[in-house]
């Protein structure tokens, strides 16, 4: 069975309290093991903006690649390749504007010199192994969004669910199909808010397209539980579903846990059958993870935080 973790964000001392609250313990080697042949699944997002960010991908890496964890790819980790792949039409695939920079900018200073640097070209290496899903007897992991349409559509361009050069190139194109698919799988579904309201960001930018929650059905919801974003002039009106440019969402009975939305608050399930695990550790929240026995239903109690 699984231990599933939510995003990181290199904050290591965290990782660590909650691996040893979990039962993990290192090994020989300094690898985290349980006793019991448990395993973590990580829903992704382990550099940029956190204290630690070497640290964190050495413990993930050993995980992973000593079969004690499994990972998906996060935006980040997708967002760090396409910032270092050059563009055969120039310049990089994800260009180096300020805020790019920005948002890489604790990731670049720990790996700065020139032997770090080499390891950071291990590390890009290594994130291109990580599939953009997974879907294991009994649940499904996913950094942003389970969209059945793009998770099938990614399943017919990359068989085993990892990146290509070929296929960073495709969806580096704004507008092209793989790029659609990669934007719903590993940011989620945003439109746009009407009206002309907007809102501020976690980072202070100015949005007027806004995430939504994929996981709830729209017919029934308000602007307040749909929206991931608090537009007070919007909060207590239903939603249009007219408006929407995509008005699915997710009706399946299988588990699906992701991370990516910075949720706040106390924590809790979001359906019988979603969970996130993205609880804000890079911005004073928690870092949390559900520890999964098989069910089909979901139930709080299986949900852990650091330091609880």
């Amino acid at each position: 069975m699984y231990d599933l973790i939510g995003d990181i964000h290199g904050h290591a001392a965290e990782l660590r309290q909650l691996l040893q609250q979990l039962g993990y313990a290192p090994d020989a080697l300094g690898t985290y093991r349980h006793p019991a042949g448990r395993q973590v699944i990580f829903v992704g997002d382990f550099i940029d903006r956190g204290p630690a960010i070497r640290e964190t991908l050495q413990v993930v890496r050993a995980m992973v690649d000593g079969g004690a964890a499994l990972a998906v790819m996060g935006n980040h980790e997708y967002n760090a390749l396409a910032f270092w792949a050059s563009d055969p039409a120039g310049g990089h695939l994800r260009p180096h504007r300020p805020h790019h920079i920005l948002q890489h900018l604790a990731t670049i200073q720990e790996f700065s010199t020139k032997e770090l640097f080499a390891e950071w070209q291990g590390c890009l290496a290594w994130f291109r192994t990580l599939p953009l899903f997974l879907e294991l007897p009994g649940l499904r992991v996913v950094h942003a969004c389970w969209d059945a349409r793009y998770i099938a559509q990614l399943r017919g361009w990359l068989p085993d669910a990892r990146l290509t050069p070929e296929f960073l190139l495709a969806a580096s194109r704004v507008g092209s199909d793989e790029f659609n698919a990669i934007e719903v799988t590993l940011k989620g579904h945003e439109t746009k808010l009407p009206g002309g309201h907007h809102f501020f960001d976690k980072d202070g930018h100015r949005r007027t397209m806004v995430r939504t929650a994929w996981w709830r059905d729209p017919a029934i919801s308000t602007y307040h539980n749909y929206y991931l974003e608090s537009v007070e002039a919007l909060a207590d009106q239903p939603v249009d579903v007219a408006t929407l440019p995509n008005a699915s969402y997710y009706q399946d009975e299988t588990p699906v846990f992701f991370g990516h939305y910075w949720l706040r608050g106390e924590p809790q399930l979001l359906t019988p059958h979603s969970v996130c695990l993205d609880y804000s550790v890079a911005k004073g929240g928690e870092l949390m993870a559900y520890r999964w026995h098989g069910e089909q239903t979901l139930t709080p109690t299986g949900l852990v935080r650091a330091n609880s």
